[in-house]
């Protein structure tokens, strides 16, 4: 069973993401590696996985708070995920 299968069964709602990009290792340096998957959508018309940040790394005025992205489930410019 691949990890989205386990994710639309329910049965994680964890993945981890490795940096293919500047960006991308920039953004696991700054929020961690392991993303919790909010909900499975489109993103720019593609299939996507809506993500946060495991724990509150971004700062928001006086309150840290969660980061979310979007990253493609199939060939995603910035990360790959499992």
């Amino acid at each position: 069973m691949s990890v989205l299968d386990l994710i639309k069964s329910g049965s994680t709602s964890i993945v981890t993401l490795e940096g293919l990009t500047r960006h991308g290792k920039n953004r696991i340096n700054q929020h961690g590696s392991v993303w919790q998957v909010q909900k499975i959508d489109k993103f720019n018309g593609q299939p996507a996985l809506k993500l946060i940040s495991l724990h509150k790394t971004f700062k928001c005025g006086d309150e840290w708070i969660h980061d979310g992205r979007w990253v493609l489930i199939d060939n995603d410019p910035n990360f790959n995920w499992s």
